[in-house]
């Protein structure tokens, strides 16, 4: 399933950004637009990680609020995974003009494979990473910071949980609180709160687990609690950054006729995988690839998966030339590439799988009182 950037995360920002007064870069969602145009004095973007519309039915009970106000259907970005797909939400970029590509993408100058939340290498934490490295190659407004300078009269604030931010929320519960608190205290607000689960669950546990059910009954019920509280004149917008799939590893190094072909390791995701071939031995790793896992993974050279566009349109960042690689591996179906042993995933994204490229559109308000 292809992104449709008419349609996807990234057109909820474009919706925001032109509704206090700012160009955005892609169109905007008709039906946000309509909502918008009420004027509300507290606007409130809501991300809940891997959300994907695929937990909706059968996790939650009819009269969830997740379900109650599910207004659309959406697509994430290409790759489907946090970096790429938060990224686009907070910037309204496509993560061809973002340069958010992966997990971990590979600067050769460097010799890094730069975990871009994390600041290290991915297959050796030991390793030194220059100074302001993030700050050169990943920083980008947010949406935020625009309506910030256009516009004074508007207070703005990015809610982060504390394994993220310093001094940020400890609990889904807090998070709402902080962001009822904020908006209560001042006349006009602009917030987005972003929620780790239940992505972080569904990696440990699947899609279809009880600890999964449980996690987005608790998110519905936090998010019920606050709806119930909020201040009047409040618009909320939530969505996801992308869903996952239950998933079987394939153990990628245990193929050593590939991986004699390799210039350098593996980067950006585990179901979307750049290769970085040695130059005299690229036909012998096409061959080696799709006879291995044709089944299971579309192999595309950088050439072909550019011009497929499925990192979207604009303004090329240089990201994109610097760290792909010479071949792009895409998951098609239920497998992914274990590419180190830090962790042992029951599910995953970044594929282009229903599961992990639909995400919801849910819109609820309180309106002022007369």
């Amino acid at each position: 399933m292809k992104p449709d950037y008419t349609h996807s995360i990234i057109n909820i920002t474009a919706s925001i950004v032109n509704h206090y007064g700012l160009t955005p870069l892609h169109g905007t969602l008709p039906e946000l637009d309509a909502a918008l145009k009420k004027d509300y004095d507290h606007v409130a973007v809501v991300l809940m990680d891997g959300l994907g519309t695929n937990l909706l039915d059968p996790h939650l009970e009819d009269q969830s609020v997740l379900r109650t106000h599910l207004k659309d259907t959406l697509t994430s970005v290409y790759p489907s995974t946090t970096v790429a797909a938060t990224t686009a939400v907070l910037t309204g970029k496509t993560p061809y003009e973002s340069g958010y590509l992966g997990w971990f993408q590979y600067f050769p100058e460097e010799d890094i494979h730069y975990q871009v939340f994390m600041n290290k290498d991915y297959y050796d934490e030991s390793k030194s990473i220059p100074k302001d490295f993030f700050k050169k190659h990943f920083t980008q407004k947010t949406f935020l910071d625009l309506v910030d300078v256009k516009r004074k009269d508007v207070c703005t604030k990015k809610l982060f949980p504390a394994k993220i931010e310093e001094n940020g929320y400890d609990s889904i519960e807090e998070g709402f609180k902080r962001l009822e608190k904020f908006q209560k205290s001042e006349t006009r607000t602009l917030s987005y709160l972003y929620l780790v689960e239940p992505d972080l669950t569904q990696h440990k546990t699947g899609v279809k687990s009880i600890d999964t059910k449980e996690i987005v009954r608790t998110l519905d019920a936090a998010l019920k609690t606050y709806k119930d509280s909020m201040p009047d004149n409040t618009l909320v917008i939530l969505t996801a950054d992308h869903g996952l799939t239950d998933v079987v590893p394939i153990n990628l190094f245990d193929y050593h006729d590939l991986t004699a072909t390799f210039k350098t390791l593996p980067a950006n995701e585990p179901r979307m995988t750049n290769f970085f071939i040695k130059e005299d031995k690229r036909e012998y790793f096409m061959r080696f690839f799709n006879d291995h896992f044709n089944d299971s993974y579309d192999l595309y050279t950088k050439r072909e998966f550019l011009t497929r566009k499925l990192l979207g349109t604009g303004e090329k960042h240089e990201n994109v030339d610097l760290t792909m690689g010479d071949f792009i591996a895409v998951a098609k179906d239920k497998h992914f590439f274990k590419l180190s042993d830090k962790k042992e995933h029951m599910a995953h994204h970044a594929g282009m799988t229903p599961d992990e490229m639909e995400v919801p559109l849910v819109v609820f308000d309180k309106p002022k009182k007369r």
